[in-house]
């Protein structure tokens, strides 16, 4: 506290005056950077679109490899297809792709399930880079400013540091381009008095500086009573080609956003729900959920949940010559978030009353840093190599204050919704530098065969102290500690021909064995936890991208998880595994007809594993299924244009989840369900369309996700939706 929220002016000078940053920007800027305008559709397309193996995707490695030369999974669903779907939210995005799920919970806005992890195990960054814990930072994302969302599955510390197990999930901004200005505006309308808007465009200012910038909004009332939520999103981005060499890029990103303040529907015996909500959960301790309590929210009224956040980003790319490339990115990241609310309910089988909490926590983050790498593309021994080699520093200082009022209890079906009362903050500062040195190469064994190699070693000095609500210090919580994880990855790459490429790999990961890095303490003071992952494919086109398709098997083990031995001691001996594969497949059947399929399957069990539960019992999960791990998850899509020859296009699809158990002693099971999509598309000229969508169009009632650390109440998933939209090309 105390610290100003300006920028200090010798760093703004840094981001004004020319470092620069190595910002891990979509195809379209890399086409701007080679000085060539990038095509754009001078009408609207609609349907599904057939995935390129050939994509630039800059989220699985920096060696600007294609998604057919990445030795892993790496899955993009582009803003094409997320317009023709009407996916308002990078998360609606997320999880059409494959294996992917999700489901917040409180003060975890956006968590992603990906291969059995989730939480902090999964990596969510902007524009590739690492911001914080995902559970804690990652804030609900409009899509009108993405130009792709990407996840690369399972460990990604080797290209982005600790944390990342199950994989990482790339938000990349819209870029600017050269040529003719081009603009586009959305607006949409829905359901539970749902609302979008958006407005975008590019334009070249000179020859050699091109400007991007979007605007967008979002709100929404929510299924369940008093749950509005709203997201502003404004992204700019100026492009200089300052020579035929030399390019920079000025970034900015602000986004301020009021989540909606519904976190879950509590469970009840099934003896008091006189209507059961048949087929969402299943319980072996009589628990269930009431039809009844559906659309209630348990949330006090001054209830608030904001956070504002900006991040001016430089970028630099030098390329004195051919085979030498050097870019450098400096950003500076701050954000407030504020939660004032009741988050945890739970049903008293003796006063039939839902007893409340009362949480409140304030965060004021700034994190500032600066990425640097060389790229030299020159043979060995008569080999054709790639070679990347850079350093990574960040700086943290992140304050978070908390407390936890006294709750009260309330009627289950009209809760009073009441005030939250005092408030009396306990503060806990955290302190990190982190300094990293990473490479990658790709080696040309053959003309087909390639050898794909990084490593990363990271020095991170961490610091957290802890302050009793008196404003004392807490020694006994309080540490500082410095971590030295090292991780690599070796792939190989084998073109049998120009269609089919098999691959195999092994990744290393390290992550926190308990909290997430910005809530460690001293009983959590332990090394890294370890993860490795094997993994084999094939990925596979047809003559002139008329198919795609991709097959993936995978087998992760983390290791050093923390686990109890007493109900006052643990420590990180336990371990977990998860095992599956992972099958795409994108089919464009006629010029009219696409299908656009994916189908994962996962195993995923702690091997050795205990906890104490709310009794204070010592419970052994050690061969139980890991909480929210479906080992069935399935889509498919399919468009067809021009229907009957008139400007009307018409598609659809399917999505189904799996059973997956809700806590870590498997007692609660969360019943499988499949929903219906459809839209139909109306092109009102070469450049307006209009759309009327349905999500859940069988109204299937089921739950989205369970938090083990609120084992009393569980996330609805949303009841039918349909939406009105019309989007438009200048």
């Amino acid at each position: 506290m105390g610290q100003s929220n300006i920028v200090p002016r010798s760093r703004w000078a840094l981001l004004l005056g020319g470092a620069a940053a190595g910002l891990m920007a979509s195809g379209a800027r890399a086409a701007d950077i080679a000085g060539v305008a990038p095509a754009v559709a001078e009408v609207i397309v609609t349907g599904e679109q057939v995935r390129s193996l050939e994509q630039f995707t800059p989220t699985g490695s920096r060696l600007d490899l294609s998604a057919k030369e990445t030795p892993a999974t790496l899955d993009i669903i582009t803003d094409e297809t997320m317009r023709t779907r009407g996916y308002l939210t990078a998360e609606e995005a997320a999880n059409s792709l494959p294996g992917v799920t999700s489901g917040g919970a409180p003060g975890d806005l956006e968590n992603f399930h990906i291969r059995g992890f989730s939480d902090t195990q999964i990596t969510v960054l902007h524009n590739g880079i690492y911001v914080g814990p995902s559970d804690m930072v990652n804030r609900p994302q409009n899509s009108f400013n993405l130009a792709n969302v990407e996840v690369l599955k399972g460990p990604a510390s080797v290209l982005y540091g600790q944390g990342a197990i199950g994989g990482a999930v790339n938000m990349v901004n819209k870029a600017p381009t050269f040529g003719p200005a081009r603009g586009e505006i959305y607006a949409a309308g829905g359901s539970f008095g749902t609302t979008a808007f958006g407005v975008g465009g590019s334009v070249a200012l000179r020859d050699d500086l091109a400007l991007r910038v979007d605007l967008s909004r979002t709100g929404t009332d929510g299924f369940v009573h008093g749950a509005h939520g709203d997201s502003l999103d404004a992204t700019a981005t100026l492009l200089w080609h300052v020579t035929a060499q030399l390019d920079v890029q000025f970034s900015m990103d602000f986004l301020q956003d009021h989540p909606s303040g519904y976190w879950g529907t509590p469970l009840v015996t099934k003896a008091f729900a006189t209507d059961p909500l048949s087929g969402a959960v299943s319980s072996s301790q009589g628990l269930t959920l009431d039809k009844r309590l559906r659309f209630v929210n348990y949330n006090v009224a001054d209830s608030k949940i904001e956070g504002t956040q900006y991040w001016p980003q430089l970028l630099t790319t030098w390329r004195p010559n051919e085979t030498i490339t050097v870019q450098n990115y400096l950003y500076d990241y701050r954000a407030k978030r504020r939660w004032i609310d009741s988050e945890a309910y739970s049903f008293n089988p003796v006063t039939k009353l839902i007893d409340r909490d009362r949480f409140f926590v304030f965060h004021d983050q700034k994190l500032w840093g600066d990425q640097a790498s060389l790229t030299i593309a020159h043979p060995i021994g008569g080999l054709q190599n790639k070679l990347v080699v850079g350093f990574d520093y960040s700086h943290l200082d992140f304050s978070r204050e908390r407390g936890f009022p006294d709750g009260d209890s309330v009627d289950p079906f009209h809760p009073s919704p009441g005030l939250f009362g005092p408030i009396a903050p306990r503060r806990s500062p955290t302190k990190w530098d982190d300094t990293a040195v990473f490479f990658e190469d790709i080696l040309s064994l053959t003309p087909q065969l390639k050898l794909v190699t990084g490593g990363r070693y990271d020095n991170l000095d961490l610091d957290r102290k802890n302050f009793n609500a008196n404003g004392s210090f807490n020694a006994g919580s309080s540490f500082a500690r410095s971590y030295h994880p090292a991780t690599y990855r070796v792939g190989v790459v084998y073109d049998v021909n120009e269609y089919v490429t098999p691959y195999v790999s092994y990744t290393t990961g390290q992550d926190p064995v308990g909290s997430n890095i910005f809530l460690v303490n001293a009983g959590e003071n332990f090394s890294l936890g370890k993860s490795r992952q094997f993994e084999a494919g094939v990925k596979a086109s047809a003559p002139q991208n008329r198919a795609s398709a991709t097959l993936a098997v995978f087998d992760i083990r983390r290791d050093n998880v923390l686990t109890s031995i007493s109900p006052d001691v643990a420590v990180p001996i336990g371990s977990e595994s998860s095992k599956g594969f992972e099958a795409t497949a994108d089919v464009k059947l006629t010029q009219a007809f696409t299908l656009s399929g994916n189908l994962a399957y996962t195993e995923a069990k702690y091997r050795e594993f205990a906890f104490v539960d709310g009794s204070g019992a010592l419970v052994n999960a050690s061969g139980n299924q890991i909480p929210n791990a479906p080992k069935w998850v399935a889509n498919l899509w399919g468009s067809y244009l021009q229907v009957a020859g008139l400007p009307v296009d018409v598609g659809g699809g399917v999505r189904y989840v799996g059973d997956r158990t809700g806590d870590n002693a498997n007692t609660l099971t969360l019943k499988a369900y499949a929903t219906l999509n459809a839209y139909v598309t109306y092109h009102l000229n070469d450049r307006v369309a209009a759309s009327i969508r349905a999500d859940n169009l069988n109204d299937k009632a089921y739950v989205q996700a369970a938090d083990i650390f609120y084992p009393s109440e569980v996330i609805l998933g949303r009841p039918r939706y349909v939406q009105f939209d019309i989007s438009a090309k200048f």
